[in-house]
């Protein structure tokens, strides 16, 4: 899972988890408080009708149009059971009025204290789908009931549109938080999206990329270290460059001198013989400075087509191989095959193959060169129809036939570079090594 998406993630989930633990106990309140408010509107609507019938006389149709009045103002409906048991107001339906009725009426006293007159405290009762609040009050016609009924579909309405603001601002609640953390981790990200870039340029030879210094502190600090080490590499590849030139120049001149001197020897054995191990350690001299520049030259992810290359270099060698009558057996796939080598290193490796094979064998000794797929990659083989080399001649510094090794050497560190290795192959007449070549992504 990417960065983003965990923080993202991160920061949605503990944002519904809050939600979630603080809707719980909030949806207790809202319940209670809903039904709180309606008891409370209730007593009130109950106590106001009371006062009304206890502060002055009044007649059935004052009576009837004050209750009809506060009816209509109020969600909780009003009924009076005068002394005489008729009723005044909202219906009641027969269950509800039975349950009145069987409520005893308590001692009455002032219970509100406004001095208005005789009314009783608050009678709460349970009925099937609410609450019943009565209130007893002494009127000049005597003792009256107050019926304030208290519906539970309407506390419920209430509860519902509650719980649904709530959810409202718990989905406004997720949503700024997964706003706030795609913004969050788009801060964190960016800049190590631009630090992971860099990295790689600077890994394909690009060594003037630099990774961006913003973003969080630790982000920062990140593209900073990057940067400084990106600065320590292209020194270091300065110095490196710088020696290998040092090095040419003080071994090349007095190379160059030997050489004048051999040159002054008369004819024979002995200057022959001198000519080419002055040849083989300018070669070897050669590669030394090859390999040092190597990562300079192909970066940290090398790529080449290696039918184009071995296409390439036999064309090179066949002049001299028809000058030597050698037939030469070439078998390239049809399409590119891309190895984990640069071009140059993997052209010197089939070079120092195809040598070793013309100098090693007679002349007319047919020459096979082959890139087939393997299951890790590609293999170049170099053939010959001669008597082949020791079974142990691949490895480092050993004598291929009386030279110096370097050439196997060089297809040897080429091979390892690319993952690959070097091997002794055989098939019928063809003796030969296999150049075996790690497969990189085609191009």
């Amino acid at each position: 899972m990417r960065l983003r998406t965990q923080i993202t993630v991160l920061g949605v989930g503990t944002a519904v988890l809050v939600t979630l633990l603080a809707a719980l106990p909030l949806a207790f309140l809202v319940h209670d408080h809903a039904w709180d408010e309606a008891q409370q509107r209730a007593t009130y609507a109950a106590q106001s009708t009371a006062d009304y019938m206890t502060a002055a006389a009044y007649d059935h149709t004052e009576l009837t149009s004050y209750v009809d009045r506060l009816n209509r103002r109020t969600r909780t409906p009003v009924t009076v059971l005068d002394p005489d048991g008729h009723a005044t107001g909202a219906t009641l339906p027969a269950g509800r009025l039975r349950t009145a009725l069987r409520t005893r009426a308590p001692r009455l006293g002032d219970g509100d204290e406004d001095n208005l007159g005789t009314v009783s405290q608050p009678h709460v009762t349970s009925v099937a789908g609410g609450r019943l609040v009565q209130i007893f009050c002494r009127t000049g016609a005597g003792e009256a009931r107050i019926v304030a009924v208290l519906d539970s579909d309407s506390v419920r309405a209430s509860i519902r549109n509650q719980l649904v603001a709530m959810a409202l601002a718990g989905i406004l609640l997720v949503a700024l938080a997964w706003a706030a953390a795609e913004l969050l981790g788009a801060r964190i990200v960016r800049p190590l999206r631009r630090a992971a870039a860099t990295a790689n340029a600077l890994s394909t030879g690009d060594l003037d990329a630099r990774a961006p210094e913003s973003g969080p502190v630790e982000v920062a600090a990140v593209g900073r270290e990057l940067n400084a080490l990106a600065a320590r590499i292209s020194e270091l590849l300065t110095m490196e460059r710088e020696n290998a030139a040092d090095l040419s120049h003080r071994l090349r001149t007095p190379l160059t001198a030997v050489r004048l001197g051999v040159e002054a020897l008369p004819e024979g054995a002995a200057r022959t013989d001198l000519e080419r191990h002055i040849a083989g350690v300018e070669r070897s001299l050669t590669q030394i400075i090859r390999a040092a520049r190597r990562g300079d030259r192909e970066g940290l992810h090398p790529v080449s087509d290696a039918a184009g290359v071995v296409r390439d270099r036999v064309a090179f060698w066949r002049p001299l191989a028809e000058d030597q009558y050698r037939a030469c057996d070439v078998r390239l796939p049809e399409l590119p095959a891309p190895v984990r080598l640069a071009v140059e290193d993997l052209a010197d490796a089939v070079d120092a193959l195809i040598e070793n094979a013309i100098a090693h064998t007679p002349e007319g000794t047919a020459l096979g060169v082959r890139v087939l797929p393997v299951a890790d990659g590609w293999a170049v083989d170099v053939l010959d129809q001669g008597p082949g080399l020791p079974a142990d001649a691949v490895a480092r510094g050993r004598s291929d036939r009386g030279s110096t090794g370097l050439g196997l050497d060089i297809a040897r560190r080429a091979a390892e570079a690319s993952g690959g290795r070097l091997e002794l192959v055989a098939d019928g007449p063809w003796r030969g090594i296999r150049l075996a070549l790690g497969s990189a992504p085609a191009t």
